[in-house]
């Protein structure tokens, strides 16, 4: 007879973990519990809805008309930081629901354990959610390397890399209103 589903051993296995990696950042002081935060949470989803109107101007600078009333080069290229405004419009909000719990973080990556765990796992948020705001970290850096490895890469590959940094743009766009709709939606 058995007690529990692997699937049940799986889960369990997976919050034991994850309540480790927490304690570890804890530990560390990249994150902390700091109940005189909560109030600030409203603050940090106005920042998230600032990079918002950030990544909304850059993301207009791909317009013809945008870059002749600015008078923008024809070869600046504001996606990179559209995707970079993008994810922290993205993890403002994410830091407003830690505040909105009484955490501060000082860590990307702790920031997604403690919302996995306080958000998804209590169904405020779901994976989905989740997803977003862990692929805009995933994107955030690529675009970065990308960066970086443009000033060393020949003029006949700019294109496909510039491209390739739009795509990106296009879709952090998207994610970002929709992640932080959802926290203006958790946190009212």
């Amino acid at each position: 007879m058995e007690l529990y589903s692997k699937e049940k051993i799986h889960f369990i296995i997976g919050c034991i973990k994850m309540k480790n990696k927490i304690d570890f950042y804890l530990k560390k002081g990249q994150i902390v519990k700091d109940k005189t935060v909560m109030p600030l949470a409203k603050r940090y989803l106005d920042k998230a809805k600032n990079n918002l109107v950030t990544m909304k101007i850059l993301f207009d600078l791909n317009n013809k008309e945008e870059r002749e009333l600015f008078e923008i080069p024809r070869d600046y290229d504001p996606n990179e930081w559209v995707v970079i405004t993008g994810y922290y419009a993205m993890y403002a909000s994410a830091l407003a629901l830690l505040a909105k719990i009484g955490f501060r973080s000082k860590n990307h990556t702790a920031t997604l354990l403690v919302l996995e765990e306080s958000f998804v796992k209590k169904r405020l948020l779901n994976e989905k959610d989740l997803l977003l705001i862990k692929n805009a970290h995933f994107q955030k850096e690529e675009i970065e390397k990308l960066s970086d490895a443009r000033h060393k890469r020949e003029i006949a590959q700019y294109s496909i890399t510039k491209e390739t940094t739009k795509n990106i743009a296009e879709k952090i766009k998207k994610d970002a209103y929709d992640f932080v709709n959802k926290v203006e939606l958790i946190l009212a």
